[in-house]
């Protein structure tokens, strides 16, 4: 096995991140959603139905499977058994973890604010704040770009990005939501590696 790459300025990325998670849950802490937010998710949520039916495959990166994909590919790829295993622990902790940030935050999806949007996914209902298949896309991407070569790194951040925009296309998150998910994931993967460091050290 070759010896695994770094990501580039891990603590410019950690603080970078840090600050969207604590921007977004302050967006997302208020009384009431700025209009910006509104009309922004509204006017995502209103492309056509080819656009919403391109992402659907993309947005499935979002859920538990996206982490054991990445986890096979780092296996067949680089035979890389302990980023495999980080990768599965990094996706669980994301997906888990944005469920405790929702209960917190207590913020609703969409639906609550725009009574006329058009829900593609789901009922609609619950909370939205931080979107979790954001988080796992994120943290899925981050532990995916240390085992690609450096020219197939931008392929991970978009398919990630991609990941949350389909979120607000398909009328279940507004974009704090989202921009906070990502922020989430990006800071548990960094947190995964870390680990995995200390303790191949």
């Amino acid at each position: 096995m070759a010896e695994r790459a770094r990501l580039e300025h891990p603590r410019a990325i950690a603080i970078a991140a840090g600050i969207g998670f604590l921007v977004s849950a302050a967006v997302a802490s208020r009384d009431h959603v700025a209009r910006w937010e509104l009309d922004l998710t509204q006017w995502l949520n209103d492309a056509p139905q080819w656009v919403a039916d391109a992402l659907y495959p993309v947005m499935q990166l979002g859920t538990l499977t996206a982490p054991l994909l990445v986890a096979l590919v780092i296996l067949v790829v680089r035979r890389d058994w302990a980023l495999a295993a980080a990768t599965v622990v990094a996706g669980l902790i994301a997906w888990f973890g944005a469920k405790g940030v929702k209960k917190v935050v207590a913020r609703g999806r969409p639906l609550e604010f725009l009574p006329d949007i058009r829900v593609r996914d789901g009922a609609g209902t619950g909370l939205g704040f931080i979107s979790g298949h954001s988080a796992v896309a994120a943290a899925s991407a981050v532990m995916l770009m240390v085992a690609l070569p450096a020219r197939w790194r931008p392929a991970a951040v978009v398919l990630a990005v991609l990941v949350g925009i389909a979120r607000i296309v398909f009328g279940v998150h507004l974009p704090a939501d989202v921009v906070g998910g990502w922020s989430f994931g990006v800071l548990v993967a960094l947190g995964c590696l870390w680990l995995l460091d200390v303790l191949e050290r």
